[in-house]
């Protein structure tokens, strides 16, 4: 089942699996990835692996997975170039494992009547991979598709991938643009159709929702909100869209025009081998509650939103 083994000055030996097996039923069967002391009178010892780059570098880039941090500084005895090799050899390793590891279901379909038309909905189930126990586990999520008209077989369908935001799109927060740009999207696509809104609980940018508020609590007292994120340190986006692209190949989606300012989603969804033949914008105004939310996004995060300039 293992492939190859890098060995780092204090003896560290990482074994990294092989791509023998291509599917995940999400019932954590998967590979074994471990990390244990190898040099002499050393103990074996517990330890989650990561395969991402390291924790510094990649908050900084803002696309650290939430659980890098525990598995790399699990390691409390390695060295500082131990931990840089680790990374280093199992990077694309694990970058295509969690490809292999995800996995999305077709559940069901129906006609929805809604204030904005009517629009069919897709209800999927979708596992993400997570290391922990030394084995890949599925924790499921219920993405959908919004579609208006039919897709199958078309090129250039316009598509918005839409994270949920319960604050705004329940609550009716005014300290984003989640919810104008989720009904401006349902809009375009009942106009312009056929299209499809895919819709991710990925709450504040994947951070969780209580984690969310918390961060809010920390823009309330001044910081922006990439600031915030690092301030309780989480990462700036920790968003993946497998799911988008099981799904689009799922519905038979040639290619895509995608619906977004934002560049990250674009570079996520190209690795992910969708076909993306455009981008169509999806700007909204700010508030005196969101202005600076969204100069932040534009600053920090390379947003393309040329009208708040």
């Amino acid at each position: 089942m293992f492939a190859t083994t890098v060995t780092g000055s204090s003896g560290l030996a990482l074994r990294a699996p092989n791509k023998r097996a291509k599917t995940f039923n999400g019932r954590g069967q998967g590979f074994v990835v471990s990390v244990s002391a190898s040099s002499s009178g050393s103990e074996p010892r517990k330890s989650m692996v990561s395969g991402l780059r390291p924790f510094s570098e990649q908050r900084a880039r803002g696309v650290v997975h939430p659980i890098q941090r525990a598995a790399v500084e699990d390691q409390p005895t390695s060295s500082a170039a131990d931990k840089e090799l680790i990374n280093d050899a199992l990077g694309p390793v694990i970058e295509e494992m969690t490809k292999a590891r995800t996995r999305t279901d077709f559940v069901a379909e129906t006609l929805l009547p809604t204030t904005n038309g009517n629009f069919r909905v897709r209800a999927y189930r979708h596992w993400v991979c997570s290391w922990g126990a030394g084995r890949v586990e599925g924790f499921p999520t219920e993405p959908l598709a919004i579609v208006y008209g039919d897709v199958n077989g078309l090129e250039k369908v316009p598509v918005r991938v839409h994270d949920a935001c319960f604050t705004s799109e329940v609550l009716g927060s005014m300290k984003c643009d989640c919810a104008e740009q989720l009904q401006q999207s349902l809009d375009y696509i009942k106009e312009n159709g056929p299209g499809i809104v895919v819709y991710l609980q990925q709450e504040g940018r994947g951070i969780g929702l209580a984690n969310k508020i918390a961060a809010y609590s920390l823009q309330q007292q001044g910081l922006d909100t990439v600031d915030a994120n690092r301030a309780l340190d989480l990462p700036d986006d920790c968003r993946e869209y497998t799911a988008v692209a099981n799904m689009l190949k799922d519905m038979n989606v040639k290619s895509i025009q995608l619906m977004t300012n934002n560049p990250r989603k674009v570079q996520e969804l190209g690795k992910l081998d969708v076909k993306i033949d455009g981008r169509i914008t999806c700007l909204v105004e700010g508030n005196e509650h969101s202005s600076g939310y969204l100069q932040a996004k534009m600053d920090r995060m390379d947003h393309m939103m040329d009208h708040l300039q």
